[in-house]
C-alpha cells in the first residue's frame, strides 16, 4: 500500500489543520478544534470523547457535544454542554453513558457556531459470538525521530476495534538531544519538558500532527503511560532525566501527570485509576498496568548489593495482588496484560552487546519471580503479555527457569505466557546501524542455542502489530513502514502469528 503525502493531505486538509497555522490562520479564520478529536476507555455502555478549544479570546464558557448513530447527526442519541477552563487546559472531556454494546457511533462539538469534524467510535460488545476483535497494539512515537506514517495506515484499516497505546505518547527532551535531523522536526517547546506549562505544549504539538490525529479521529484508544511521558526511566521518587536542579521531582511527575490525563480521552482521575481492567464476556480481560509512577523503586544494576530485594518494585504489592486476583478469577479464554517494558528478556552471544535491561521487569527479579510463580502455580490460562518501550519487534516464549537470563527451555515447549513487543512507531532502534551489522545481530538473535524461546525478532523495522482475537485464535499481525523521515512511507505485512486456545500453542504462517 502506498498513500502519497499529496493524496493524505488532500483528503484531510478540510478535517485537520496542519502545522504552522499559527496566529496568521486564526486571524483569517479561527480553529476551534485544531488539536482533533479523540475517543477512548470504551465499555459496553459508555466512551469517552475528548477535544480541545483553541481560540484567541475565550469568551465562551460552554461546548456543545452531540453523539448520534449516523454519520449525518440525523439520529442524535445523546448530547450536552461542558465547561471549558484554562484550569484544565482548555480540553474537553465527557463520558458518555447510556449507550448500546457493541455499537458503532459518531460524535462531534460545537464551539461559538463552529462545528468539529465528525469522529468515529464504538463501544465494546458484550461478548465476540463468533466474531474477531481486532486491537492495534502502537507506542513510542517520538516527534523529532521522524513522521507517524504508521498511524495513517492504521487509521484507514477498517477491521481495527481500538488502538492500545502502551506509553511514550510524548517524550520529554529538548529539541536535538533524542531524535533524527533528517526529519526536520523540531520540539515545541525546545527546551526538555519540566513544568506543567512545557508537558501541556508538547502534548499540543504532538496533537496537530496529521497522521496521529486522524487516527484518533476514526479510533477509540485505550491508553497508558510510560516513563518519556514523564521522564526518561523514571520511577516513583525520581528519573534518570531528572537532576536536582531540575526542582522537585515529585512536582514535576504531578505535572507530567495532569497534562497527560487532560490531554488523553482517558477515565482516569489520577494516577493510581491509571490502572484498570477491560471485558468481552467470558473471551478477553485486558489489564493496564502503571510500570512507573506508582510503586518502581529506582533501578539497580545485578551486581549491585540488594538487586534481588524484596523491597525493590516495578508495580509493587497492591497492584500486583490486584492483578493476581484477576488472574485467579477470570473465566477469560484470554488474559491480556498490557505491559510497558520488557518481561522475557533474552539473550546475546559473546562478543555483542546486551541492551541495558535494568529498567525491565528483569531488572527487578523479586516481583518478577513472583509472577512467574504465579503463572505456574494457578496454572493461569493463556496469558499474553503486549509489550511496548522497546522499539524493537519480538515474539517470545516465557518459560520458568532455572538460572537468571538462562534460556534452556524452546517456545516449541508449552509456555506460562507469551510475549509480544511492538516496535516503535518512530523512535530509534537498530535502525541507525549498518544493514551487515543489523543481520548478524538479528541472526545471532534467532540462533536456537542461544534463545530458543525466541519465535521472531526485528531490531530495525517501525510500525505495530494487531491483535486479532476470537474465541479459539489469538492471531497477531505485524505490520512495517519502511521510511518514516518524510511524509511518504509504503507499508507491508512482515509477519503472522497465531496461538491456538486449546493448546496454547504459537504457529508461524
Amino acid at each position: 500500500m502506498d498513500i502519497s503525502r499529496r493524496k493524505f493531505i488532500l483528503s484531510t486538509a478540510l478535517l485537520i489543520p496542519m502545522m504552522g497555522m499559527g496566529k496568521a490562520y486564526l486571524g483569517f479564520k479561527e480553529n476551534h478544534f485544531r488539536h482533533g478529536l479523540a475517543s477512548g476507555d470504551p465499555l459496553q455502555d459508555r466512551v469517552v470523547i475528548w477535544t480541545r478549544i483553541s481560540s484567541l479570546n475565550y469568551s465562551g464558557k460552554k461546548v456543545k457535544w452531540q453523539v448520534a448513530t449516523d454519520p449525518g447527526f440525523i439520529k442524535i442519541i445523546k448530547s450536552g454542554e461542558q465547561g471549558i477552563s484554562a484550569l484544565s487546559d482548555y480540553t474537553v472531556k465527557v463520558d458518555v453513558h447510556g449507550l448500546m454494546a457493541g455499537m458503532k457511533y459518531y460524535y462531534r462539538f460545537i464551539y461559538q457556531k463552529s462545528v468539529s469534524p465528525v469522529g468515529r467510535t464504538q463501544t465494546l460488545p458484550k461478548a465476540l459470538n463468533g466474531r474477531d476483535f481486532n486491537i492495534a497494539v502502537v507506542s513510542c512515537n517520538n516527534w523529532e525521530d521522524g513522521f507517524f506514517n504508521s498511524f495513517r495506515f492504521l487509521a484507514q484499516k477498517k477491521e481495527v476495534d481500538l488502538v492500545l497505546h502502551l506509553g511514550d505518547y510524548i517524550y520529554e527532551y529538548a529539541t536535538g538531544e533524542y531524535g533524527n535531523p533528517g526529519s526536520g522536526r523540531i520540539n515545541e517547546p525546545k527546551n526538555e519538558l519540566l513544568t506543567l506549562h512545557d508537558y501541556r505544549t508538547r502534548h499540543a504539538q504532538y496533537r496537530t500532527d496529521a497522521n496521529l490525529q486522524v487516527l484518533h479521529l476514526n479510533k477509540p484508544f485505550y491508553v497508558v503511560w510510560d516513563d518519556h511521558d514523564l521522564a526518561n526511566d523514571a520511577y516513583a521518587d525520581g528519573a534518570k532525566n531528572h537532576q536536582p536542579n531540575e526542582g522537585l521531582w515529585q512536582q514535576r511527575k504531578a505535572d507530567a501527570i495532569q497534562a497527560y490525563l487532560e490531554w488523553m480521552p482517558i477515565r482516569a482521575k489520577n494516577a493510581t485509576d491509571i490502572c484498570r481492567k477491560f471485558e468481552i464476556g467470558d473471551d478477553i480481560s485486558l489489564y493496564l498496568m502503571d510500570e512507573r509512577s506508582l510503586a518502581r523503586t529506582k533501578q539497580m544494576d545485578d551486581n549491585e548489593v540488594g538487586f534481588e530485594s524484596q523491597d525493590r518494585a516495578i508495580i509493587g504489592n497492591r497492584q500486583y495482588n490486584w492483578l493476581a486476583n484477576e488472574l485467579k478469577k477470570s473465566k477469560s479464554t484470554w488474559k491480556l496484560i498490557a505491559n510497558q517494558v520488557m518481561f522475557s528478556g533474552y539473550a546475546v552471544a559473546k562478543g555483542f552487546k546486551l541492551p541495558k535491561y535494568n529498567d525491565w521487569w528483569l531488572g527487578y527479579p523479586y516481583e518478577r519471580n513472583k509472577i512467574i510463580k504465579l503463572l505456574t502455580e494457578e496454572n493461569i490460562g493463556n496469558p499474553i503479555f503486549l509489550t511496548g518501550d522497546h522499539h524493537e519487534s519480538f515474539v517470545l516464549a516465557l518459560h520458568k527457569e532455572e538460572k537468571f537470563m538462562q534460556y534452556t527451555k524452546t517456545y516449541h515447549e508449552k509456555p506460562l505466557a507469551w510475549e509480544f513487543l511492538t516496535p516503535s512507531i518512530t523512535s530509534r532502534n537498530g535502525d541507525r546501524k549498518g544493514k551487515e551489522e543489523i543481520v548478524t545481530f538479528e541472526n545471532m538473535l534467532a540462533d536456537a542455542n542461544i534463545n530458543p524461546h525466541m519465535v521472531f525478532g526485528d531490531i530495525k523495522s517501525h510500525g505495530y502489530f494487531i491483535a486479532s482475537i476470537n474465541k479459539h485464535t489469538f492471531k497477531s499481525d505485524y505490520f512495517f513502514v519502511d521510511n518514516i523521515l518524510t511524509p511518504d512511507a509504503k507499508e507491508h505485512k512482515a509477519a503472522v502469528f497465531s496461538i491456538d486456545a486449546k493448546t496454547f500453542k504459537l504457529s508461524k504462517q
